[in-house]
């Protein structure tokens, strides 16, 4: 047998076995265009992303200080009005997106813009909002062109 097929018969024989019937397609051989992508929200059924769907804010956006993941006073207000809103509405649900300006190491931002959505999903959960219809995402500096550039948490309804 020549070298080349014993040494990549292994690979033959993986992108072969996909082609049987019954037989899962490894993920790694998959089309990525065959499944719809969601950013960093994954393939959740009934949550869509603010990236590609033009989702409006419920509310003002929740402006943070520098590194500040903590809630302010000034953020209690539209929160509570928020959750007043969602008491009646058995179905609504919010989209919890933080985000964190330009310039700071990738890693801190997300961490960041994370902790703040999550502070704020924390906030709707002591106000009596459902968990299960709330979700959140931090961005940190790796959204969409027409996404916030600033240390602020948009907050998006999704009915």
């Amino acid at each position: 047998m020549p070298a080349f097929v014993t040494r990549h018969f292994p690979f033959v024989i993986l992108a072969l076995i996909p082609s049987c019937g019954g037989i899962p397609m490894p993920a790694f051989l998959k089309n990525p265009s065959d499944e719809a992508v969601v950013y960093a929200l994954g393939p959740q059924d009934g949550w869509r992303s603010p990236l590609n769907d033009g989702l409006k804010p419920a509310c003002p956006a929740l402006l943070f200080e520098d590194d500040e993941f903590s809630l302010e006073e000034t953020h209690e207000r539209p929160i509570r009005d928020l959750a007043k809103e969602m008491e009646g509405d058995k179905k609504a649900r919010l989209l919890i997106a933080g985000y964190a300006p330009p310039g700071l190491p990738q890693d801190h931002a997300r961490s960041i813009s994370d902790r703040r959505a999550l502070a704020v999903r924390q906030r709707f959960i002591e106000l009596g909002i459902e968990p299960a219809h709330l979700q959140t995402v931090g961005y940190g500096n790796d959204f969409s062109p027409s996404g916030p550039s600033s240390s602020v948490v948009v907050i998006y309804r999704q009915n």
